[in-house]
């Protein structure tokens, strides 16, 4: 049988994507690692339009690289990882251009055969922006070989970082902007200082990022529990989610978040912000919170050992959901519905 030639195509839009990678550029990778395992499929990642013809061109990034690859009778595939909602609380005055930016991403959007996005939430949403393309939903797979539980990790990266071997510690991991919540997440830090927090990520737009003014000053004069490593490539983040034993993300808007589910991949116990786009894809296995309950949610969990573990299990359910050879296996029957392969 001839395999389908699968071209992924990303290009990276902000500084610390191009330096450690954003969760486009991971989702995008997984899915060309994934892919590569299979037998009926031949697959590049960002491959020279001159090993072309491709059967498909499957793009994880907009802008200049579309019109590098796309010539007529392509058949294309998008992965719908920006909304216009994303950019609120990521870029300063993103409310001003937000319908610009509607615009420029409906361009994009409505070259493709097929739209994937993330949830069922965000295919509604693209809906009402008006995409006319079809929409598949396919969620974001984790790698349950590159996320796991590891006793030894767990060990050397708490001596790493000074901390005790039973201290509690809480974990977030993405951007320093306003959008994911890095000012709660200091804020119930400053409240709650029996216990360690950890963020891992840094601010991507420099001073153009979401709320930046209120970020740097946390990031310059943390709360005396609160540790900031930085940004990590990765590969590297295994570490973090082993060191830890809560993962709380108190972001205020997701498409579908990498970072919940590679901490469920390790098992952690998730507190997450009470939010719509949540409810079908992970509930009831994870914790909801707001910001006038979130001290009430952390210090529970972490005063709760039986607790504690009974959301771990809750966790790993979702990890084992959102397997990528799952994920993986329905974006191939999209790629085969397009080229009419039975």
């Amino acid at each position: 049988m001839k395999k389908m030639k699968i071209n992924i195509i990303f290009k990276a839009g902000i500084p610390s994507a191009q330096k450690k990678g954003g969760g486009d550029l991971i989702v995008s990778k997984m899915l060309y690692e994934s892919l590569k395992k299979r037998e009926d499929v031949e697959v590049y990642f960002n491959g020279s339009p001159k090993n072309g013809p491709y059967d498909i061109l499957h793009f994880h990034s907009l802008g200049d690289v579309f019109f590098k690859y796309v010539k007529s009778g392509d058949k294309i595939v998008f992965t719908a990882h920006v909304i216009p909602e994303t950019m609120v609380g990521s870029a300063i005055l993103a409310e001003k251009w937000e319908n610009i930016f509607s615009q420029y991403l409906l361009f994009f959007y409505n070259q493709a055969d097929v739209v994937i996005a993330v949830s069922i939430l965000e295919a509604e949403k693209l809906k009402e922006m008006g995409v006319k393309s079809k929409i598949a939903i396919i969620p974001n797979g984790v790698d349950l070989s590159l996320f796991k539980k590891d006793k030894d990790l767990r060990d050397t990266t708490r001596r790493e970082f000074g901390i005790k071997d039973d201290e509690i510690v809480i974990l977030s991991v993405g951007h320093m902007i306003k959008r994911k919540g890095f000012d709660t997440f200091a804020n119930i830090a400053k409240k709650l200082p029996n216990y360690k927090f950890v963020w891992v990520g840094g601010i991507p737009f420099s001073v153009f990022s979401g709320g930046y003014s209120e970020i740097k000053k946390i990031q310059e004069n943390p709360p005396l529990n609160m540790i900031l490593p930085g940004t990590y490539y990765h590969k590297e983040l295994n570490k973090f989610y082993n060191m830890a034993d809560i993962f709380f993300f108190p972001s205020r808007q997701e498409n579908f978040s990498m970072a919940i589910l590679e901490a469920a991949a390790v098992g952690l116990p998730l507190i997450l912000r009470d939010l719509e786009e949540y409810k079908e894809p992970l509930a009831p296995n994870y914790i909801a919170g707001t910001e006038e309950n979130f001290v009430e949610k952390v210090k529970l969990l972490a005063e709760d050992k039986n607790l504690r573990e009974e959301y771990s299990q809750r966790a790993k359910y979702i990890a084992e959901k959102y397997n990528i050879e799952r994920t993986t296996e329905e974006a191939v029957k999209i790629y085969q519905s397009l080229l009419e392969i039975q």
